[in-house]
């Protein structure tokens, strides 16, 4: 999927506000605040994805959903990205700018691109998991923000083993893709709605989200 043809969708922005899910039933684990990349533990989305969500989790039945990132700013993702980019090249040393900027891309948007709104920026992104009745996450293969072939979501109906993950895996996909979510190729936990990266996957002709504030 090339960034090139992500920046072309259209975007009618039908002006969805954004709401603070702290006042909605999900499990909250602001993951980038924790980890010292963002100076606001808030976490926010579009208030139509935030619908779709809950009707998610009436589906789930004893499961709840766990979120762990929603609306990015620019700064973060920039945050994001460098720590990344960094991570990668003390692993890589051998690689050049062009081979890190590949990869660090397949995983995180790139910030500083103004033609391209990064997904998180527009509030209908959103990574997260599921969790039992205790708040016990459920064994989904890899931790969030696992930067490796196996985050892919049918890694492991690819190889098939460990059953456990792939149902599991299957329970959230199925879950969101019935509310008309997008599926990250790359990613199990993340999931679009509204935006150009959901326009473009779902075959759209425009999207309605296009970069918020908070």
């Amino acid at each position: 999927m090339s960034l090139v043809n992500l920046s072309q969708i259209e975007i009618k922005e039908n002006n969805d506000p954004m709401v603070d899910l702290s006042g909605y039933p999900f499990i909250l684990e602001p993951k980038y605040f924790q980890q010292g990349l963002s100076d606001d533990g808030r976490m926010f989305l579009r208030k139509e994805a935030v619908k779709k969500l809950l009707n998610v989790q009436k589906t789930l039945g004893k499961y709840r959903l766990k979120i762990w990132d929603g609306y990015r700013s620019r700064k973060v993702q920039g945050n994001i990205y460098k720590k990344f980019w960094n991570e990668l090249r003390a692993g890589n040393p051998d690689w050049n700018k062009d081979k890190l900027k590949i990869e660090t891309g397949k995983f995180v948007s790139p910030p500083d691109q103004i033609e391209r709104i990064p997904p998180h920026a527009t509030g209908g992104t959103v990574d997260l998991t599921l969790a039992d009745e205790s708040g016990k996450e459920l064994d989904m293969g890899t931790e969030f923000d696992f930067f490796g072939s196996e985050a892919a979501p049918f890694h492991f109906e690819i190889y098939r083993n460990r059953s456990e993950v792939m149902e599991n895996r299957k329970l959230l996909r199925e879950a969101m893709l019935a509310e008309d979510f997008t599926l990250d190729g790359d990613e199990w936990w993340h999931f679009d709605w509204g935006n150009q990266m959901w326009a473009l996957k779902s075959g759209k002709s425009f999207a309605f989200y296009g970069e918020a504030k908070v």
